[in-house]
């Protein structure tokens, strides 16, 4: 799935496959997944891949922007994960009727040019039907790599 900042800028971020793929019961290990990630961007151009996302964590960012693509008053605006590689914050009022998200690139996310001590995100503007389109592509993505159970 694509993000689309403005000015043309965009971070294309899909699961590109377990990270361990013959593992399959159901634990942790079975559970992480490869996260290809391309930004575009005013802060500079890069791709990677890293496994920075499990199973669970994908499960709740769908319901993160599923939450905000229905104005409901999210439990936390900024959501983060075991890996902390990437983070998405709501920027202003969950119940606008275009929300502002940040995402946060860090650790094996950033440009290999970043500076440690330099913030590097993306701002990206939604509204409703584009945040449940966000929902819809993010499905799509872990439907191909479900979760692990025993």
């Amino acid at each position: 799935m694509t993000f689309k900042g403005i000015n043309n800028q965009t971070v294309e971020l899909k699961i590109t496959s377990y990270q361990f793929p013959e593992i399959t019961d159901g634990d942790w290990d079975s559970n992480w997944l490869n996260i290809y990630l391309k930004v575009n961007s005013t802060v500079g151009n890069w791709q990677t891949v890293y496994p920075a996302l499990t199973t669970w964590d994908v499960k709740r960012l769908i319901n993160w922007f599923d939450n905000l693509s229905n104005n409901i008053q999210l439990e936390a605006t900024y959501i983060s994960f075991v890996e902390p590689n990437i983070s998405f914050e709501l920027m202003d009022s969950f119940d606008s009727k275009k929300k502002t998200i940040r995402i946060q690139f860090n650790l094996e996310f950033r440009p290999k040019s970043a500076k440690d001590d330099r913030e590097c995100f993306f701002d990206f503007i939604a509204d409703n039907n584009e945040l449940k389109c966000i929902v819809v592509d993010l499905k799509k993505e872990l439907e191909i790599y479900p979760e692990r159970k025993c």
